[in-house]
């Protein structure tokens, strides 16, 4: 375990002041955080997609018992206070806005989820019913079919739950931190 903290170390420089991991990128201008396609102000402004990518893929790495920092360093005699101010609302909203696109997204397969279970107990229920009514090949075929049905339905629901839903609560899990992260300002030394 020493080892993977020294390795976590390396890779990420720690705040000794509230033992928080810093996830750190370097700036040009302000506008370097934001999608350079998205004409909306900061405020609404989708994120640069590699840097998503990059603060999504460092909060992943970091274990979640530590806090994180996003730390964005500019070049010297270029930092603007209200600036900043604008940059972390517009962080806020977007991190904001993709935690909402994914409880949406979890709520809907929440329902197909029990859809297929109700689907898929529905279907070996009739199968069940029609299984004593098996004179002839057609109501054979018709019963291994709806027992067939039943239990594709009922695996589909069980891969959405334990799969699907396990990566979407991940992404989530790993937005709400970002969220609850301070976002810092410094300039290059």
């Amino acid at each position: 375990m020493a080892l993977k903290e020294e390795l976590f170390n390396e890779i990420y420089a720690i705040d000794e002041a509230n033992n928080a991991y810093m996830i750190e990128a370097a700036l040009d201008h302000y506008t370097d955080i934001f999608s350079e396609w998205d004409p909306a102000p900061f405020k609404r402004r989708e994120l640069d997609p590699d840097l998503q990518f990059y603060l999504e893929s460092s909060a992943d790495e970091i274990p979640r018992k530590y806090d994180l920092e996003v730390c964005f360093t500019l070049p010297p005699s270029t930092r603007d206070e209200a600036m900043e101010q604008e940059v972390r609302a517009g962080l806020r909203n977007s991190v904001d806005f993709k935690l909402y696109l994914l409880k949406k997204e979890i709520r809907l397969l929440n329902t197909r989820t029990a859809r297929y279970v109700v689907a898929g107990l529905g279907t070996l229920l009739a199968a069940r019913l029609v299984e004593p009514l098996d004179i002839n090949i057609f109501t054979s075929v018709l019963t291994e079919g709806l027992f067939i049905g039943g239990w594709v339905f009922l695996w589909e629901a069980v891969s959405l739950f334990f799969f699907s839903n396990r990566d979407l609560y991940n992404r989530y899990r790993t937005y709400k931190r970002l969220r609850n992260s301070e976002v810092i300002f410094s300039e290059a030394a």
